[in-house]
Parts: C-alpha cells; sequence; structure tokens
C-alpha cells in the first residue's frame, strides 16, 4: 500500500511532531514516531511519556498500515528529500520512501506493538479557546517559569478557567507574569491545572495564530490536558500540585508610580547594562520627579555608565536595583508603548503594567513583578 505526498506537507507534519521526541530516553521506543496510513489520512506520532502529539494530513489511498522508524533519521531523510510528490510504502517492517524525481531509501522500522498508545483523556470538562487569545496568554506568562526542579509545581504554568474568565500565571520567586482574559467558556465549576511549558510553548509554535477567529478545542480530566483541531492533538500529563498562592506575592499598597515610554527605557537598560556584572546584570534605577537616572558601577573591570530618562513620576525619590535582563524580558513582551511601574521600598516587588491611552483598547488584564536586587554600598 503506498501513500502519495508532497515533500513540504511531509516535511511539515515531522517538523511539528519530532520536537516531542525526548533526546535520551531508558526506553528505545521513544526514539521513533510512529508513522500511520489510516483510510485517506496519513498521522505521525511521537511521546515522551509525558508529552504526546499527533499530525495529520489528508491524502488519497484506502487501507490501514503502521510502522514505527527512528524518528531523527526520518527527520533528516524528509528534509533532504527533492521538492515534489514523495511516495511511502509500508512493507513488513521497512518504510520505504521514493521521490518522483529519482531518490529512493528505506528505514528498516519496528512493530507499534511496543510503541506507548496515545493517552486517553478521560470525561472532565472541555471549552473552546481563540488561539490568538492562548498565545498571548502563553507569551505573558511561560517566561518566568522556574527551572529549580525541587519545586516541580513552579516548573509549568498555572491555568485558572472560570465560566467568564480565564487566565495563566507563573513565577520563579524572582518574577511573575499573569495574563487574564475575559471570554465565556461554559465550565461549570472554576478550576485549575498546572500545564507543562514545553507544552504549551510547542503548541504556539505549530498552529497558526494568523486567523484571529481560529479556535482551538480543550479538554481536560485529572491527570490529562487535550489540545486538538482537525490537524492536531496534543496531550501533557498535568504537573501536580498545589500551586503556591501567587496573589500573596503581588503587594497591594505601592505609593511610588512611573509612566515611562517603553522603547526608552529598554534602550537605556540595554545600553548602561553593557558594562553591568555578567553574574548579577546589576543596574541602579534612581525616580524623581521628572526624571529616572539608570546606572551601572563594575569595579570589576573598571567602567561605569549612566543614562537619564523623562518620566511622570510620583512619590518620594526611590533608589531601586534590577537584573537587567529580567527587566529587559518584560518590556520585550509588553506590547503597548508605555508602562506603569508601581513601587514601594527598596526590597519590595515592583509592579510593571501596559499603560493604556484608551480602556477600550485592552483586551486582558496583565501583571508583570520582579523582586529588586539588593544595593550594595558603592
Amino acid at each position: 500500500m503506498q501513500c502519495t505526498i508532497n515533500k513540504s506537507e511531509l516535511y511539515d507534519l515531522i517538523q511539528k511532531a519530532y520536537p516531542v521526541v525526548p533526546m535520551k530516553s531508558s526506553l528505545q521506543i521513544l526514539s521513533n514516531v510512529k508513522i500511520s496510513f489510516l483510510n485517506g489520512k496519513i498521522e505521525i506520532t511521537a511521546t515522551d511519556l509525558d508529552h504526546s502529539i499527533i499530525v495529520s494530513f489528508l491524502t488519497s489511498f484506502s487501507g490501514n498500515k503502521e510502522i514505527t522508524v527512528n524518528a531523527k533519521k526520518f527527520f533528516e531523510i524528509v528534509r533532504e528529500l527533492p521538492e515534489g510528490d514523495s511516495v511511502l510504502e509500508i512493507n513488513e517492517n521497512v518504510l520505504i520512501i521514493k521521490s518522483k524525481k529519482g531518490f529512493s531509501c528505506k528505514i528498516a522500522g519496528t512493530s507499534t506493538n511496543d510503541f506507548p498508545e496515545f493517552p486517553v483523556v478521560e470525561e472532565g470538562y472541555s471549552f473552546e479557546i481563540e488561539l490568538s487569545l492562548l498565545k498571548e496568554m502563553i507569551i505573558k506568562s511561560s517566561f518566568a517559569v522556574s527551572k529549580d526542579e525541587s519545586r516541580i509545581c513552579l516548573c509549568g504554568i498555572l491555568w485558572s478557567i472560570e465560566h467568564n474568565k480565564t487566565g495563566m500565571v507563573a513565577t520563579d520567586g524572582h518574577r511573575l507574569g499573569c495574563s487574564f482574559i475575559e471570554g465565556t467558556y461554559g465550565v461549570k465549576e472554576n478550576s485549575t491545572m498546572i500545564v507543562s511549558q514545553k507544552t504549551l510553548l510547542h503548541l504556539i509554535r505549530i498552529l497558526d495564530t494568523a486567523d484571529h477567529n481560529s479556535k482551538i478545542s480543550v479538554k481536560k480530566d485529572e491527570k490529562y490536558v487535550l489540545f486538538s483541531n482537525d490537524k492536531i492533538k496534543i496531550c501533557s500529563k498535568l504537573i501536580e500540585g498545589p500551586y503556591p498562592d501567587y496573589e500573596k506575592a503581588i503587594p497591594k499598597d505601592n505609593p511610588k508610580t512611573a509612566l515611562i515610554d517603553k522603547n526608552s527605557l529598554l534602550e537605556a537598560v540595554k545600553r548602561v547594562s553593557v558594562l553591568s556584572n555578567q553574574k548579577t546584570h546589576f543596574v541602579k534605577c534612581i525616580f524623581t520627579n521628572e526624571s529616572l537616572e539608570i546606572s551601572v558601577l563594575n569595579r570589576d573591570i573598571g567602567g561605569e555608565a549612566h543614562e537619564v530618562l523623562p518620566v511622570s513620576y510620583s512619590g518620594e525619590t526611590h533608589i531601586i536595583g534590577f537584573n537587567a535582563l529580567y527587566l529587559m524580558e518584560i518590556m520585550n513582551i509588553i506590547k503597548q508603548p508605555k508602562i506603569k511601574m508601581e513601587m514601594n521600598t527598596q526590597i519590595s516587588a515592583c509592579l510593571l503594567f501596559p499603560h493604556y491611552e484608551k480602556e477600550e483598547d485592552k483586551k486582558s488584564e496583565d501583571t508583570f513583578l520582579i523582586m529588586p536586587l539588593r544595593i550594595m554600598e558603592e
């Protein structure tokens, strides 16, 4: 049985599935992808046991057959195929690939008996969400996911779903990002889940969010969350909680506020931080009535830098230190031309918000938090 598919379509499929294949695994079978011919459809499945993906493409043939082959070799062969149509054929445990431009090869495969089944998500609850909104929430939270596996719950993104609101939050203790969007999601009870950062980032990489009306179905039970549309299924094992009460980390009393042009601040921090300490990336900020001075003093290399920006500031003169990389990361995520900063003391968290000139332009409630660095005596 043969399946004809264009090289670009086949490459698109394997590009979406291949990143799920684990780099190292004690189970050899996980180094493979499963290729299935299913009555007019070709499917490629990959898994690392915690994350699983099925990508599919409609094509014209009949019958059912499947095989698993080494994912790396299959990816490399498909990448190098000549442009145009190719024919795939499964003969016993061998995958045969023939390009209509003369190239052909055979890849020894194995039976699919030992390949893990795609998880079955039991009845929990399900809803649909616009891809563009989902992408925004992921971008505004995922940057703050912790890398410390000793606190596994912080290695994921907390996703809250209510009947008329949904939002994502992540924090590593040094910074926090959260984004909430109003909408109708039809869930009977408020619920939260901790979702793998790997799954969510891969999801927005491979899904086309150009069409603002396109949606994806989300289904959750006690162990898994499943994202699906007519071409893709991504299933991820949920991270066990509970997630810390992040709202306690967000200070409510912040008498010192500043309104700043985002691009001016970003460029200034970028310039000044060139001379900052390569471990701490420390920059000092001095807020006064009409100006913000950003400075660096690096005794290790005998360097210093200063830049003064105009700001609209309310409060007493305030001196605070930041990790420049963390600060720039947040500013790169915020799309509005101005940002609002709220502060209290040198050691309390600083809040950053996108500033909207018109309230109707606000599509989501976004909060970013960055913990200050201690200012050492110079």
